[in-house]
């Protein structure tokens, strides 16, 4: 057990069947929308802080007097895709849809680096566009020119695009297997099994000065 949850095939059949009628909820394959009673899930809530060995007074009374709860589970994507992040529009000359953020590379919240990531896609996809476009213009200025440019290549879209993901891919792939690892060790195993070890563990590792390393590395703008 842990943090995670797979799809499920019961949504998934559920998006096929609306998009046959027209309509299609956003994200359905990981909406969960599971409705139970109030005191059974109070119940439930209260047995697992037992196992768990919370004794708080304030989270106990916390849990009594709560109107809903809400059991969210965690995802993300496989960083690793043979489609890549970009695509040529087939009905197009020289259009591309790109993929960036949690399309591209959707992390758990465990090192809270989500938004952090997208706005450095955002960036580096930007830095690699306006390249594009002063090639063309440059490119467009050799051959009005007459600078022998006339046989010249012109800039490649698609490779500045095959950049733009070189770039951000082991960073983000690097991010989403650290957080995944870090979700294991924070709520992993059956009756937090994980937890066991957890503490000690961390100790260890802050000791060593390895979750420091982990955070800068995460912070630091790779673009």
């Amino acid at each position: 057990n842990g943090p995670f949850k797979r799809k499920n095939v019961e949504n998934e059949i559920k998006i096929a069947e609306e998009s046959s009628n027209g309509s299609t909820l956003e994200n359905a394959d990981w909406t969960q929308n599971v409705r139970k009673p109030k005191k059974e899930t109070s119940e439930k809530m209260r047995k697992q802080m037992e196992k768990l060995g919370v004794n708080d007074e304030t989270a106990t009374s916390i849990v009594s007097n709560a109107d809903r709860f809400f059991e969210l589970g965690v995802y993300f994507h496989n960083p690793i895709s043979l489609s890549g992040w970009s695509k040529k529009i087939s009905s197009s000359d020289d259009s591309y849809t790109v993929l960036c953020g949690d399309a591209a590379h959707a992390m758990p919240p465990f090192l809270g680096q989500g938004a952090n990531q997208a706005i450095q896609d955002a960036y580096c996809l930007a830095q690699r566009i306006f390249d594009y476009n002063s090639k063309i213009v440059l490119h467009k200025q050799q051959v009005t020119g007459n600078e022998g440019a006339e046989g010249a290549r012109p800039p490649s879209l698609k490779e500045e695009l095959r950049q733009y993901q070189a770039t951000r891919f082991f960073p983000t792939a690097s991010i989403t297997a650290k957080a995944a690892i870090l979700g294991y060790l924070e709520t992993g195993g059956r009756n937090g099994f994980y937890s066991k070890f957890r503490d000690v563990f961390f100790r260890i590792l802050d000791f060593l000065g390895v979750p420091r390393q982990v955070l800068l590395d995460s912070t630091i703008p790779k673009v």
